[in-house]
């Protein structure tokens, strides 16, 4: 897990500081209330990756599937907001709790585009057919693109400013289960995150993953590819990885289960939360 490092992002900033403009018991400050109504924008969460980010979650096993009227979800471009029809759910649940908690009166848009089996190969932001052949997933298409497809739609939905605040990041299985693809996971994704940051015109986006942890048994690259994120969060500024090791999964001992999910979202918002205060103060 990385140190948080000093952000030069003023979105952190402005942020924390609307969020505290809106707390009741914080009167006393003009330039908190001026910082407030002047700030109008949705932020944007980028939620990617494959089957754990996508979520097998069951709807059964929640009191409630509700996610604040604050905090729009889009999922590989569907319609917003989560469908009391959905059967299963992701790490959406548990993210928009810590947001809405922590962040009630700020705006959020996530957007969550992932597909299940899908390797950094699918994921290149320059895409080789040729070598997404190694994980026989090229029916994916160049998911990199798609991507930022949905987040265009997404963002059109509203009339106020959006800007990217995030990239949540749930992903790796499959590079682990193919050495081929395993060995070169470490490139792939520092690729993959500088691309992310430049295409969002935010260099210092800052960019949480939950550490893989399949049964080794299945999944020779496993500690190749574990050894590739420890490096890349430790090396990256503003890049910090999660522990999923304690997170309940399902008899496949793959995929997290309901309440596994539940805790990957709280994870991921209580990173969050953390990041932006602690840059808030440098």
């Amino acid at each position: 897990m990385s140190n948080f490092r000093k952000s030069r992002n003023l979105l952190v900033f402005k942020l924390v500081i609307v969020i505290a403009g809106c707390n009741p018991n914080n009167k006393n400050s003009s330039e908190v209330d001026t910082t407030a109504e002047e700030e109008q924008k949705h932020y944007v969460i980028l939620m990617g990756g494959q089957s754990n980010m996508v979520g097998s979650g069951r709807v059964a096993d929640l009191d409630s599937v509700n996610i604040p009227d604050h905090i729009t979800y889009f999922n590989r471009g569907m319609k917003p907001n989560f469908s009391q029809d959905s059967l299963s759910f992701g790490p959406e649940i548990g993210l928009s709790q810590i947001l809405h908690q922590h962040f009630p009166d700020s705006n959020f848009i996530l957007v969550k585009y992932a597909i299940g089996g899908a390797s950094l190969l699918d994921w290149a932001p320059d895409y080789d057919s040729a070598q997404a052949t190694i994980t026989r997933n090229v029916r994916f298409g160049v998911m990199y693109d798609s991507l930022w497809k949905y987040v265009s739609q997404a963002t059109a939905t509203v009339n106020e400013p959006t800007e990217i605040a995030a990239l949540l990041w749930m992903q790796g299985e499959r590079d682990a289960r193919i050495p081929e693809a395993g060995v070169d996971y470490y490139p792939h994704f520092r690729t993959f995150i500088e691309r992310i940051r430049q295409d969002a015109d935010r260099p210092n986006l800052p960019i949480i993953f939950g550490l893989v942890n399949p049964d080794p048994a299945r999944y020779a690259a496993v500690d190749t590819v574990q050894a590739a994120q420890r490096r890349i969060a430790n090396e990256m500024d503003d890049v910090w990885m999660i522990d999923t090791s304690d997170l309940g999964k399902w008899d496949d001992n793959v995929h997290y289960n309901s309440a596994g999910q539940l805790e990957l979202g709280q994870q991921f918002g209580q990173a969050l939360v953390k990041y932006w205060k602690a840059s808030a103060k440098n």
